[in-house]
């Protein structure tokens, strides 16, 4: 799973999250923003009278950063018509778009200030990380470069560009991409874990096991890091480590991720056990673990192989 915020680096550090026949993939980061991996639970807010436009602007740009999208959103309401217009608010509502997964509607705010100079590269970044989020990984790949060009210290730009080698399989090219936002992201633990993906879709499991522990120690609040971590032990067949120190909260996705894995990899019993322990455990009805189990059966009833999806045991953006 790419971490967003690095799609938003997913954003204020980056996630992108995949979910295929069943899998709870794991987290890649394409990044909107650069904030805390952990963001603190949102409040209402109601904007008053005495709180100046340039406030209220302050207050929403320290929320995106810190990935409190909807918070962000909410703050936007207290802004005029006339602060509304301007090149900073609108490349504000674009982020906040963006962070909200709607980025179509992020696509369109960021084309309007595009040609704002202040703003004109990390609108290029941003349009790039809509784009990619949309599946345009060719128009995306040129609005990144765009934007790198005017800019090279735009790290959620490198992460995002790295993510879209990633999709066409142009490792090297995602490598060298990595390796350069590696030299300017706040938090490398973010790019660290998107390089942990990249093995992870080339197979190499247990290089990319080594790139999430070292994110996980990099930033231990990483929680798509620990969730990589996981895929990547289990598709080396290394179950009991692959669910060691499990919280409760975390159980039934990590079972279910665990049990699919283990569903592709041919080991039925395995898969059944952890499919049906992610039953038992969710707090509520787990539809993905309920149909992976119900694939599983026709599976064994069949004897056919299981096929996976190409980026099985491993989004941004």
């Amino acid at each position: 799973m790419y971490d967003r915020d690095v799609i938003f680096a997913t954003r204020a550090q980056c996630r992108w999250s995949l979910r295929r026949f069943g899998l709870m993939a794991a987290v890649l980061v394409t990044l909107a923003g650069c904030g805390t991996t952990q963001p603190p639970a949102e409040t209402a807010v109601r904007p008053t009278a005495a709180q100046s436009q340039e406030a209220i602007l302050t207050a929403v740009e320290a929320d995106i950063d810190a990935r409190r999208f909807q918070l962000a959103q909410q703050r936007l309401a207290g802004l005029n018509a006339e602060t509304v217009a301007t090149a900073r608010a609108r490349y504000a509502v674009a982020e906040v778009l963006l962070g909200l997964d709607r980025p179509k509607d992020a696509l369109k705010e960021f084309e309007a200030v595009q040609t704002d100079e202040a703003f004109h590269a990390r609108a290029w970044q941003g349009m790039g990380q809509a784009l990619l989020a949309m599946g345009n990984t060719t128009a995306a790949i040129s609005q990144l470069n765009s934007a790198l060009e005017a800019d090279p210290s735009l790290w959620r730009s490198w992460a995002a560009l790295g993510r879209a080698y990633d999709i066409e399989k142009r490792w090297s090219e995602a490598a060298a991409a990595y390796d350069k936002g590696l030299a300017v992201c706040p938090n490398p633990a973010l790019i660290v874990n998107n390089i942990g993906m990249s093995l992870l879709l080339q197979k190499q499991y247990a290089q990319a096991a080594a790139e999430f522990e070292k994110a996980m120690v990099q930033d231990p609040t990483l929680e798509a890091a620990k969730s990589n971590l996981r895929i990547a032990l289990a598709w080396q067949g290394l179950y009991d480590q692959a669910l060691a120190g499990l919280q409760q909260p975390e159980r039934p996705d990590a079972l279910n991720n665990v049990g699919y894995v283990a569903m592709l990899r041919g080991d039925y019993k395995e898969a059944q056990q952890y499919f049906s322990q992610a039953l038992e455990s969710s707090p509520t009805y787990h539809n993905s673990a309920a149909m992976n189990l119900e694939a599983l059966r026709t599976l064994v009833k069949s004897k056919q192989p299981a096929q996976g999806p190409q980026s099985a045991g491993g989004s941004a953006p």
